[in-house]
Formats: structure tokens, sequence, C-alpha cells
């Protein structure tokens, strides 16, 4: 890191000590965590970040260099969070009633969310049924070159009904994100178009709020070749491209701050790789001390090692992963994973893991423990496999190895925690709550 990213790094440690300011933090904290507030989501925390605009706007800029806007007359606050690098294994929830963590976006509703808001902005209002033929009709163009997902959300001739139920699911869910953003209104609750196919409702959305959206420029103002999608993220992403030859030095430290500090705020797991532009910064003394007090700021706690940094919310304000606890069954598969990949007895240590693999380390578990996970047995050891993978993937302890989605490699997080599993099923007078903690899992550090 050089001598002028050190002065700029001195400088902001005033900033650092001004956002101790617990309504700024928890203004910063919670844009961490949705990018989208309204006030009708949340008007204490609204009022909060019109109230203190200046000053969270002022922080984005400095640690992130992420835009931050607050519209109070429409009733809105965005900020504008982007990377070069986006990461894919962390699509939108769906909020459904009465589940906690609801269920992932998959790409076909993301896409419908995406087709819809184009609808919408033709139409800012509109019934169900009717924008449900507008996606049929575009989908129809589009999906024979391959440039958008067949859409059929009712059943054709000689066809079952899965197909159409599961696309017709897929619309729904794309409104419940809409709708719980506060970009659309339904004039019946979203379940009544699930349940019941001859059902119709009003859709009506907000185009100030829909023109919030987007996180780019529009695509049509910019040179972008739909038939190369791998050109897309540089495209949108051209801020972030390498600096010109003629930058000067403080543009050079200011991209390489911005760009490890996205990475600490934004992931639960970090590895300052010297190959790295980031991982240089945080291996600096300047730039490990500005990651953890920035992370600071946002009311994070960075544990630091030389080869990973572990990233956690003690307040869960920034994100709704819980790590680790041993709740349900799924919570507890990932910590009879951790135990056998961070287990001193592996030799040589574990790098990759299939899901071959971690479906024999689940049977192994099931064959030892014969009333553990029992409802869940007669779905078999790789479905339980799955799950638990997928909440280790959230806790930066897996990384996915390829596109293939069977393969992870191990991250030096596995290395990080001790994990001690217990039989809590033959302990004599157990309440219902206490059986569910067949597993434990501490930080060693």
């Amino acid at each position: 890191m050089s001598d002028a990213d050190d002065l700029i790094d001195d400088s902001l440690d005033d900033d650092l000590a001004e956002h101790a300011n617990p309504e700024v933090r928890s203004v910063i904290a919670s844009f961490l965590r949705s990018q989208f507030l309204t006030v009708e989501s949340d008007p204490d925390l609204f009022r909060l970040a019109v109230h203190h605009k200046d000053e969270v706007r002022a922080w984005f800029a400095a640690m992130l260099g992420w835009p931050f806007e607050v519209y109070p007359a429409d009733g809105l606050c965005r900020l504008y969070k982007r990377r070069w690098d986006p990461p894919a294994n962390r699509p939108p929830r769906i909020n459904l009633p009465g589940v906690s963590r609801g269920r992932s976006a998959s790409p076909l509703v993301i896409t419908l969310m995406c087709l819809v808001c184009e609808q919408l902005w033709r139409h800012p209002e509109t019934s169900f049924n009717d924008l449900q033929r507008a996606l049929v009709q575009t989908c129809a163009t589009e999906s024979e070159s391959g440039r958008l997902p067949r859409f059929q959300p009712v059943t054709q001739a000689g066809e079952g009904r899965a197909r159409a139920n599961a696309h017709r699911l897929a619309l729904v869910d794309a409104l419940r994100l809409l709708e719980d953003w506060h970009v659309i209104a339904v004039d019946q609750p979203l379940d009544v178009a699930e349940q019941d196919q001859r059902a119709d409702l009003i859709v009506t959305a907000r185009r100030e709020r829909l023109a919030a959206l987007p996180a780019t420029s529009s695509p049509s103002l910019m040179d972008i070749d739909l038939d190369r999608p791998d050109t897309h993220v540089p495209a949108l992403c051209g801020d972030q491209a390498e600096l010109p030859e003629h930058a000067s030095a403080r543009q050079q430290d200011l991209r390489r701050r911005h760009t490890a500090l996205r990475v600490v705020l934004d992931d639960p797991g970090v590895a300052p790789q010297a190959g790295s532009e980031a991982g240089r910064y945080l291996a600096s003394t300047g730039g490990q001390r500005q990651a953890v007090d920035a992370a600071a700021a946002a009311g994070l706690v960075c544990c630091v090692r030389r080869d990973w940094w572990i990233v956690s919310d003690p307040d869960g304000t920034t994100t709704d992963v819980t790590f680790p606890l041993a709740r349900n069954i799924e919570e507890q598969a990932a910590l009879v994973l951790l135990q056998a990949l961070g287990s001193a007895d592996s030799t040589p240590p574990v790098f990759e893991l299939s899901l071959t693999e971690a479906a024999a380390h689940i049977q192994e578990h099931l064959d030892e423990y014969p009333r553990w996970a029992a409802s869940q047995r007669s779905r078999g050891p790789q479905h339980i496999a799955k799950k638990a993978v997928r909440r280790l993937v959230e806790a930066g302890v897996l990384v996915k190895a390829d596109h293939s989605g069977t393969r992870w490699t191990v991250t030096p997080a596995a290395q990080m925690w001790q994990v001690r599993v217990t039989d809590l099923t033959q302990a004599p007078a157990l309440t219902p709550d206490a059986k569910s903690d067949l597993a434990e899992g501490h930080s060693d550090d």
C-alpha cells in the first residue's frame, strides 16, 4: 500500500469516529442487508435515514464507492450497491407467512420479476391475468433464440400440470418480491392467485420506485450485445474497470480500498490473497486497520488470520444468516459436515468436497445415530447433504468449485471451528427443544 493510501486512511479516522453515532450505524447496517428502504416498510428507520442522509452518503462514498440516494417525497431511500464480482449464491429471499427464512428466488423468478417491471413501466395498473398473458407472449418470442426461458403458466394439451403450476408460482413469487419492496400494491393477497388458477388480481405499480430499482444505467443507453451475455457484467460495471495508466496515485489507492472493503463488508469470509488487489490492501497494516474499523462502524466483527477472515454480525442486522446453530435437521447436518471438514484427524486435510462425499458423511451419522433425522430419512442422505452444504456456503465455509453445483472448495474457515457432536436422543428427561440441539459449534479463536 502506498504512502498516499496511508494518508487517506489517516484522514478517515475522524470520520469513522463521527459515525460511532448509533443512529448512523443502524442506518448503515440496515442498507448492507437491504438496499431498498421505503417509508411503509420501516417508518422509524426511514426517518433516521433521511435525517442522517449526508453522513450516510459520505460514509458509503468514502468506504465503498457506492452511491446513496434519498427521495423523501417518494418515500424511498436507495443504496446502489454494486460489485464487479456479484455473488451468485445470494439471490433475494421470498418472504412467506409463517416461514422465518422464506425461500430463495430461482433464476426464473428473478427473470420474471424483471419482465414484470418492464410491463408495469408501460402499464402501471394491470390485472394478474393480463400480466401473465403479456409475459407468455414476450417469452414465446425470445425463447426460440435462448434469450428468455419458456414461460407456460397454463396447462397445454397433452402436458401435465406440474410445469404450469411451477411457472404460475414463479410469477406469484416475482410479484411477492416487488410487493415486499413496496414497489407494487395488490388488491388481494397473492396467495389467492397461487391457490386459485381462475382468480384475478389488480396490480398497481409506483413508477418512481420502478425507476429506482436498476443499479446501473439503462442497458438501452449502453453498448450491450444481447448475443454475448458474458460481456454484460463488464459493460454494466464499466465504472469499476481497470483505471487508465494516467490515473493518479490517489485514484489507484481509492480504488484499492473500495475493492477490498466491498468484500469485507459484503462477504462472510475473505481470503486476503497476495495476488489480488484486495488481498494486498488487507495484508498491509493500514489496510487491515481500515477494514476492521469500517466493519465496526457497520456493527460487524472481524476474526482476522493470515489466510482467512471471518466477518460476523453479532446483532444480526445486516444478514439473516445464523451460524452455528442446531435448531433443526438442516443446521445439525451442516455442523456434522463441518466436524468432518475441520477435524484434526483428517489426513491429508480436506480441500474439496463433492455432493457424494457430503452424502456419505451424513449417511455415516445416520447409521451411528439411528433416531436422528427420523422425519428426513425417507428422502435420503443426499437431500439432507444438499441443505447442509447450502448453510456452509452461506457461512463462507464452502465456495463453489465449478458450475456443476456438485463440488465445493473448503475454505480455511473450516479449521477455525471446533464441533462436538453428542447424541441427546438417549437422555431420559429431555424437552423437545433440548432434543433438537444435537450439535454444538464454537470458534476456537
